[in-house]
Parts: structure tokens; C-alpha cells; sequence
């Protein structure tokens, strides 16, 4: 990570402790650290793996127990988003300013994430033909990624 993206991470999170603080909730060292893995990461990680990275990367002695809290802490904050992609785990990622859809691989289960503004209009117009107002959705395909087909 370059120091600006340090910077920018260390800016999110003092507005963010700041926004938690005037609504009455604590932050501690071990939300702090799983925040930064999920902030800092390019995967959708469980919260095993989470854990595993915490205790390697900061030398902190944190519990699974813990992280699960945390993550249900931020996904309440609006700050982490949780994917689940149908094989039992839950995995989470941060939660980015442009919304974006996934793919998963059935085979290595491989995440990979798009975007495509033909299909964000459609939705909207499929909604709208309906009489429905579209507030929010979830698009994950299922298939075969390149490297197993």
C-alpha cells in the first residue's frame, strides 16, 4: 500500500470513529485492524480468514467470536457489505462507492466483480414497467471461470 492510500485509509477511519463515537459505540484496537484488512483487501474474505490476517499482520490476539461482532458492527455502519455466494460461508468485502455486481465460479468458487451500466438501467426499467421503486439489488452470476472451463 503507498503512504497516500495510507493517508486516505487513516482519514475514513478518524471520520469513521468520530460518526460511532457521537452515536454512543466504543471502538477498540481489533475493529480498527479488521477494518483495515477489509479496506485494504482485493478479495471477499470470511471471517476465518480475517481473523488468521488480523493475528498475522498486527500481532493481535483476536477471537473469531470477535471479529463476527465487528463484522456485524460495520455491516450496521453501512460500511461492510456481506456476500454469500451459496457454499456456506459468508464472506465480506468493504463497501465501495460505486455499486458493482459479482460472478462466481461454481468450480473454485473464483469472486469476480463488474459492473455494467446496461444492466443497472434495465433494472431500473424493469422496476419502474412494474410499478416498483428499485432501492437496492444483489446480481451474482453462477458459472465457469476461465481457468475451469
Amino acid at each position: 500500500m503507498t503512504i497516500a492510500e495510507e493517508k486516505k485509509f487513516e482519514a475514513f477511519l478518524s471520520e469513521f470513529k468520530s460518526l460511532i463515537s457521537k452515536k454512543g459505540f466504543k471502538n477498540t484496537v481489533q475493529k480498527d485492524a479488521v477494518l483495515k484488512i477489509l479496506y485494504f483487501s482485493n478479495e471477499h474474505l470470511s471471517a476465518e480468514e480475517i481473523t488468521k490476517k488480523v493475528q498475522d499482520e498486527f500481532d493481535l490476539d483476536i477471537g473469531i467470536a470477535t471479529v463476527y461482532r465487528s463484522l456485524n458492527f460495520f455491516e450496521e455502519m453501512n460500511v461492510v457489505e456481506a456476500l454469500d455466494i451459496g457454499d456456506g460461508t459468508k464472506r465480506f468485502e468493504f463497501k465501495v462507492e460505486q455499486h458493482h455486481d459479482h460472478m462466481v465460479c461454481t468450480q473454485c468458487s473464483e469472486i469476480i466483480e463488474f459492473s455494467d451500466n446496461f444492466i443497472e438501467l434495465n433494472q431500473i426499467k424493469i422496476a419502474e414497467k412494474n410499478g416498483f421503486i428499485l432501492k437496492d439489488h444483489v446480481m451474482t452470476i453462477y458459472g465457469l471461470c476461465k481457468n475451469c472451463q
